[in-house]
């Protein structure tokens, strides 16, 4: 299902999409014990949540971009997503993002991250902006995978490794 979904993202976003999901891939490096996060979101969704949010036109991938954009976006993204291990939630820097395709890939790092066995979740980008909105969070850790699919009503998932 994965692959699907995976597939039907990489679409140019140039003909209206008809479904509402975002991918979120998560990887702890025990190296730099650091979480590297990658989001996957459509690039018209993202522009107009922020529009409806902030009432500005972001622009992206284009020279009319604007200046604050990847403020904007940074701090919608950890209003709305949280990875919590234990009792301690910690946010992610932001680490950039590319545009390709009509998607938007933003990259996000939680330094010093603390392993547990249970992470609990949350991933609430776009709910403000579609009811049909579903986010699936494939979380790597110690080369387990494990997956969190969350949609209204089901914010926030506890995740065990």
């Amino acid at each position: 299902m994965n692959t699907i979904i995976a597939i039907l993202m990489c679409l140019t976003t140039t003909v209206k999409h008809d479904f509402h999901t975002s991918i979120t891939n998560a990887e702890y490096n025990p190296k730099t014990q650091s979480m590297e996060i990658a989001m996957k979101l459509f690039t018209d969704d993202l522009e107009l949540t922020i529009k409806n949010k902030h009432e500005v036109i972001l622009n992206l991938n284009s020279t009319n971009e604007l200046p604050e954009a990847d403020s904007l976006i940074y701090n919608y993204v950890i209003d709305n997503f949280a990875i919590q291990s234990g009792k301690k939630s910690v946010s992610p820097t932001f680490v950039g993002k590319e545009i390709e395709n009509g998607i938007t890939f933003i990259y996000l790092e939680i330094h010093s991250f603390p392993v547990a066995k249970e992470l609990l979740v949350r991933n609430t980008v776009f709910f403000d902006t579609f009811d049909d909105q579903s986010n699936i969070v494939n979380i790597k850790l110690d080369g387990e995978l494990e997956s969190a699919f969350l949609k209204k009503g089901q914010e926030t998932e506890l995740v065990q490794f």
